[in-house]
C-alpha cells in the first residue's frame, strides 16, 4: 500500500508532518502535490531541509501526483500525500488518485472563513469541496497530529 496518508495542510512540509506523521505512519516518502511550488525552487529547497534523512521527497504538479505516487509504489515506499487545499484534494481525486480517508491538519484563517477547529478554517469553497469528497466515498478527519483524537467531519449544513 503506497499511500499511507492523504493530508491537507496549507503549510505542506513542516515540523508537525515530519516529527509526528512520518514516524507514526512509518512513511519513507513525501509526495507534495502543489502547482505553486513548481515555480518556487527556493521554497522547495527550504522544505527539503526539514525532511529527515531516509525520507524521499517528490514535489509535483497536481497533474503529476498519480504518476509520482505510482513511482513511489514501484520503489516500495510508504507515502504521505500532502496538498494545500480542499480544492487540490478534489482535483487529485478527480484525476484518479485513490484515497478513502483525508486528514485535514491546517487551513489558516482568512476573511470569510469559518472555524472548524483551532487550526482549521473553511471557506464556502472548502465546504463545497469536502461535500464533494464525502459524496465520492472519502471520509474526512480533522486531526493535527496522530496523538489527537481528531474529529470526523460531516459536511452537511456547513458554509
Amino acid at each position: 500500500m503506497p499511500l499511507v496518508l492523504a493530508r491537507i495542510d496549507c503549510r505542506l512540509i513542516h515540523g508537525q508532518v515530519v516529527e509526528t506523521w512520518v514516524p507514526h505512519m512509518k512513511a519513507n516518502s513525501l509526495v507534495v502535490a502543489n502547482d505553486d511550488l513548481d515555480a518556487n525552487p527556493f521554497l522547495r529547497s527550504v522544505m527539503e531541509l526539514a525532511v529527515p534523512r531516509g525520507v524521499a521527497v517528490r514535489f509535483c504538479r497536481l497533474s503529476e501526483a498519480a504518476s509520482a505516487l505510482a513511482e513511489a509504489d514501484r520503489n516500495g515506499e510508504r507515502s504521505i500525500l500532502l496538498v494545500s487545499s480542499a480544492a487540490d484534494a478534489v482535483a487529485l481525486r478527480q484525476g484518479g488518485v485513490r484515497f478513502d480517508l483525508l486528514n485535514i491538519g491546517n487551513l489558516h484563517f482568512a476573511a470569510g472563513k469559518v472555524e472548524i477547529s483551532p487550526s482549521v478554517f473553511f471557506s464556502p469553497e472548502d465546504f463545497e469541496a469536502i461535500r464533494w469528497l464525502r459524496c465520492h466515498g472519502v471520509s474526512v478527519l480533522v486531526r493535527g497530529t496522530p496523538f489527537e483524537a481528531g474529529t470526523s467531519y460531516e459536511a452537511e449544513g456547513g458554509g
